[in-house]
C-alpha cells in the first residue's frame, strides 16, 4: 500500500496550483511584485510548501513543515509580505488537500494544520495583537459603518485583520521600518481596495483609536508609520 507521503507526492503538481488559484485575483500581488514575478515566486513557494509537507509526512514529523513555515515568514516578512499573507496560502493548501480527499483528521491536513499553528506569535506583545486582531478588526469595522456599504463589511474586516498582522510582524521582529515601509507603499495602492470615500489614515487612525491602552506597542508604531493625507493624493 503507497504511503500517504507517497500519495501526497503524487499529487504534488495539483496541489500546487489549486492552492493558488485564487491568489492573483487579489491586486495587491500585482501592484506590489509585478504579476510576471509574482506568479512565478509564488508557484515556486506553492511547490516548496507541497515538497515539505511531503518530507514531513515521511518523517512523521510535524515539526519539519512548522519550522519551514517559521523560516519562510521571516524571509517573506522581509519583502513585503505579513504572516497572514502566508497562513492564508496554507490555509489554501489545507482545501486543495482537502479536494483530494484529506480533509481534517488526515495527517496532511493536520500537518498542514500544525504549520498554520506555528505562525502564532508566543510571546510579548505580538501575541496578544494578534490573540485580540479579530475582535480589534470587528471593532474598527463597526466604526467605520457610514464610509463603506454593508456588503463590504467582512472585506474590511479581513482588511484590517491584515493591516494588524503587518503590525504584530513589526512587533515580533523589532523592526519599525518594516511597518513604515509597508505602510508607505500601501497609501498609494489603498484605491484600488475600493473601499470608496474610506481613506487609508483614517483606517489607520480608527485601529490606533480601538488598540486602545491594551496594546501601547501597537500604538506606537502605528502613530510611527502613519501617513498624511497629502501622501495619500502624492
Amino acid at each position: 500500500m503507497e504511503s500517504v507521503s507517497k500519495s501526497v507526492e503524487a499529487r504534488a503538481d495539483r496541489l500546487a496550483t489549486a492552492s493558488q488559484e485564487a491568489l492573483y485575483q487579489d491586486p495587491f500581488w500585482a501592484a506590489r511584485y509585478g504579476l510576471e514575478r509574482a506568479q512565478r515566486f509564488g508557484d515556486e513557494d506553492a511547490r516548496f510548501h507541497v515538497r515539505y509537507l511531503v518530507q514531513s509526512l515521511d518523517e512523521h514529523l510535524p515539526s519539519v513543515l512548522e519550522g519551514y513555515a517559521r523560516w519562510l515568514r521571516t524571509l517573506l516578512v522581509s519583502r513585503g509580505m505579513c504572516s497572514r499573507h502566508l497562513d492564508r496560502h496554507f490555509a489554501a493548501l489545507a482545501a486543495a488537500l482537502e479536494a483530494e480527499g484529506w480533509g481534517p483528521g488526515s495527517e496532511p491536513h493536520d500537518y498542514v494544520g500544525a504549520a498554520r499553528q506555528a505562525l502564532r506569535y508566543q510571546e510579548g506583545p505580538a501575541r496578544l495583537l494578534e490573540e485580540e486582531a479579530p475582535e480589534l478588526a470587528r471593532a474598527a469595522t463597526a466604526r467605520l459603518t457610514l464610509y463603506i456599504i454593508p456588503e463590504d463589511q467582512p472585506r474590511l474586516e479581513e482588511e484590517l485583520q491584515l493591516q494588524l498582522s503587518y503590525v504584530a510582524d513589526a512587533l515580533a521582529a523589532g523592526k519599525p521600518d518594516l511597518l513604515g515601509d509597508h505602510v508607505r507603499w500601501y497609501a498609494g495602492f489603498w484605491p484600488r481596495r475600493g473601499f470608496g470615500l474610506l481613506a487609508f489614515p483614517s483606517v489607520l487612525g480608527m485601529l490606533k483609536s480601538v488598540l486602545g491602552s491594551r496594546h501601547p506597542e501597537a500604538r506606537t508604531l502605528l502613530s510611527e508609520a502613519g501617513v498624511s493625507w497629502e501622501e495619500t493624493r502624492s
